[in-house]
C-alpha cells in the first residue's frame, strides 16, 4: 500500500501554534526528575550483623526503570503539549465574499418617458415604469454592489447616493416619477454629479448606467462632452440604454445651450468604454441589464484561507486523562527498611 493517503493526512494537518513543541524538551526533564525522586537506596552496610537486616543484605538492587506514575505525567505533558500547538484539521478552501461595484443609475424624468409605447406583462406601460421594474430586478439579484440613483430633467438631483442596502434602493428607484424635475434634459449635470458620488479609488472601477429616450441635452451646467471628458479621466465607463425615438447613430447634436458638439448616447458609451443599447421593449431591457452585468462583472478574490476544525480538544482529553490515572496510580511499596 502506498503512502499517498498518509502524506495527504499529513498535509491536511496544520499547527497554530508550532512552537509549543518546544515544551517537549521537558519530557526527559520530567523522567529524570522521577527517577532521582524514586532511585533505589543504596545497600545496607556489609558491617550491620542485626539479624532483621540479613533479608536486606540478600535484597535485589531496585531497578532504575522509570516508575509508572513518572511515565504516566509525562506523558499527560507531552498531551497538554500538543495540545498547546493546537493542531486543526485543514478544509476546503474559503471564498471570500466578492468586491461588489458601485453601479448608479441615471434616470431620465422628462415628459417624453410617459410616452407609453412599451408593454409590460402584456399591457401598455410607461417607459420610465418598465425601465423601473427590469433594473429593480437587476438591483435585488445584485448582492455585494452598491446602487444610488440620479433622476435629471431640467435639473439633476441625487434620490439616493450609492449603497450596500438594495431594498432602499428599490424603494427609491420606485420613486422616480415623470416631470419630477421638470422637461428638459440635463445630461451633462447628471453624469457630473454620479461622478462625484462613485469610488474610484478602489480596484474595482464603478460603471453608470443611462437610460433615457434620446439622451440630448438641452441646458445645465455641466455639458454632455465636458461630463464625458471627466468620466474617461476617472476611468469611469457608461453604459446608456435607449428606450424610445431613434436609435442613436454615434453622431454629434448642437444645442443653443453649449458652444461645441455634443456626443450621442452611443458616442458617450464608446468614449468612456461602455457599451449601448437599444431597447424598445421590455425584453431588450432584460437583456441590455444582462449584457451590462456581464461586461461589468463584480470581481470575485481567490481564496486566501482554508476552513479549520480544531482538533486540540482529544490531546487535551488525554492529557487530563492520564493525570488522572497518574492521580489515581497505587504509590510504591515503601522502600525496605522504612518500617513499610
Amino acid at each position: 500500500m502506498s503512502g499517498a493517503p498518509l502524506q495527504q493526512l499529513l498535509g491536511s494537518l496544520a499547527w497554530g501554534r508550532p512552537w509549543a513543541f518546544a515544551l517537549l524538551l521537558g519530557v526527559p526533564w520530567l523522567v529524570w526528575r522521577g527517577l532521582r525522586r524514586d532511585a533505589a537506596w543504596p545497600a545496607a552496610p556489609a558491617s550491620l550483623v542485626h539479624p532483621d537486616l540479613h533479608g536486606l543484605l540478600q535484597a535485589r538492587a531496585r531497578s532504575r526503570r522509570p516508575p509508572s506514575r513518572v511515565l504516566l505525567v509525562a506523558a499527560a505533558f507531552a498531551c497538554c503539549s500538543v495540545a498547546l500547538a493546537q493542531p486543526q484539521w485543514s478544509g476546503s478552501w474559503v471564498l471570500p465574499p466578492p468586491q461588489g461595484r458601485d453601479v448608479v443609475v441615471l434616470l431620465d424624468t422628462t415628459l417624453s418617458m410617459t410616452l407609453r409605447d412599451l408593454r409590460w406583462n402584456g399591457r401598455p406601460a410607461q417607459r420610465l415604469a418598465v425601465v423601473k421594474q427590469v433594473f429593480a430586478g437587476f438591483v435585488r439579484h445584485s448582492p455585494g454592489d452598491r446602487f444610488g440613483v440620479i433622476a435629471y430633467g431640467a435639473r439633476a438631483a441625487t434620490l439616493l447616493p450609492p449603497t450596500f442596502d438594495r431594498r432602499l434602493a428599490v424603494q427609491m428607484l420606485m420613486r422616480a416619477r415623470p416631470d419630477l424635475l421638470g422637461d428638459g434634459g440635463c445630461l451633462g449635470d447628471a453624469i457630473g454629479l454620479a461622478l462625484r458620488q462613485v469610488d474610484t479609488g478602489a480596484g474595482l472601477k464603478p460603471a453608470l448606467v443611462v437610460y433615457s429616450d434620446n439622451g440630448w441635452s438641452q441646458g445645465g451646467h455641466v455639458s454632455p462632452a465636458q461630463a464625458v471628458a471627466l468620466a474617461r479621466a476617472l476611468g469611469v465607463r457608461v453604459f446608456t440604454v435607449q428606450v424610445g425615438g431613434r436609435p442613436a447613430d454615434g453622431g454629434s447634436y448642437r444645442v443653443p445651450a453649449f458652444d461645441a458638439p455634443q456626443p450621442d448616447l452611443r458616442s458617450i458609451a464608446r468614449l468612456t468604454g461602455g457599451a449601448y443599447f437599444y431597447a424598445a421593449d421590455a425584453g431588450a431591457q432584460q437583456r441590455a441589464v444582462a449584457a451590462i452585468a456581464r461586461l461589468a462583472p463584480t470581481l470575485q478574490p481567490p481564496p486566501r484561507r482554508r476552513s479549520a476544525t480544531p482538533l486540540y480538544a482529544w490531546p487535551l482529553a488525554a492529557g487530563v486523562l492520564l493525570l488522572a490515572l497518574a492521580r489515581a496510580w497505587p504509590a510504591r511499596r515503601g522502600r525496605p527498611g522504612d518500617g513499610r
